[in-house]
């Protein structure tokens, strides 16, 4: 029988567990209807638990909220101007944004008042993250992904600051910062990823010194999940993302002595021990 290592920590992180306890107390407190603006956190089984248990429904836009509903805004955050249009339609506004993305709100809106050029490093420019946070500042701030920055040209290194998502892979993005500073030392950076993040990425690492193989439940939309995905691999292992328990394949885990997991910071435990009993199962 293989041995099961479960990465600690994983799953819930400070600002999901906040998130999910800000639309519990919401649908107590209010009697009229409550809806989360985009979702929640990247995690489905998350936002349909959430649809059932306290009839939260998930609209894509302000437009989509009758006039003087409850509308939560996401654990990614949102543009300023999203909260403007809220007021304009007389919605009670709950905000579940992460502390930790409203810090990078603010690190924005404090170097565009100091006319600083910002580059904004992440996964993807339609992030819901990098939306929110450029809509600080948008004449003053640049979305770069990870993958592309490395051939990003700066035009005015002394006056420019490199912040980040909060959920980036640490190990590919001190490569890309090392680089970065290498070829302008001039430049300012103030990496914002996440403490828990990091934590979750340090214990895969360090398991993979001595375990190859890595099953990461998660999300295919939640950054990062993939990128506990991205630091195994780049630690030396065969790892694998899936949402739930019937993703897995029975052929990864052939011959394989020791299987590592751990979940995504918006995966519930209980998907998680899904996949765990799957893999024992198969034994």
């Amino acid at each position: 029988m293989a041995n099961i290592i479960i990465a600690q920590p994983h799953g819930f992180c400070f600002g999901v567990n906040r998130a999910v306890d800000l639309a519990q107390k919401t649908a107590q407190r209010y009697s009229q209807p409550i809806y989360f603006l985009g979702e929640i956190v990247h995690n489905q089984h998350v936002i349909d638990w959430l649809k059932l248990d306290l009839k939260i429904k998930t609209v894509k836009k302000i437009e989509d909220i009758p006039p003087q509903s409850v509308v939560i805004i996401q654990a990614h955050g949102v543009a300023p101007q999203i909260y403007q249009q809220a007021k304009d339609r007389q919605l009670t506004i709950v905000d579940a944004t992460c502390p930790l993305v409203l810090k990078s709100h603010q690190t924005v809106k404090n170097l565009a008042k100091e006319d600083k050029k910002i580059i904004f490093i992440c996964n993807k420019i339609y992030h819901d993250e990098t939306i929110g946070v450029l809509g600080e500042a948008p004449q003053s701030i640049t979305p770069v992904t990870l993958k592309d920055i490395s051939n990003f040209k700066i035009k005015n290194p002394d006056n420019t600051v490199v912040i980040t998502q909060t959920t980036l892979s640490t190990l590919e993005t001190q490569s890309a910062l090392d680089h970065l500073k290498e070829k302008y030392p001039q430049i300012t950076i103030h990496p914002h990823i996440c403490q828990a993040t990091t934590e979750r990425q340090s214990a895969i690492i360090n398991l993979v010194k001595k375990y190859k193989f890595v099953i990461i439940v998660g999300s295919p939309t939640s950054a990062n999940s993939n990128s506990l995905r991205q630091v195994a691999e780049d630690s030396g292992a065969t790892a694998y993302i899936i949402d739930n328990a019937s993703q897995l394949k029975k052929e990864w885990l052939k011959d394989q002595d020791n299987i590592v997991v751990s979940s995504g910071a918006s995966t519930p435990e209980s998907v998680l021990d899904q996949v765990i009993n799957k893999i024992k199962n198969y034994e």
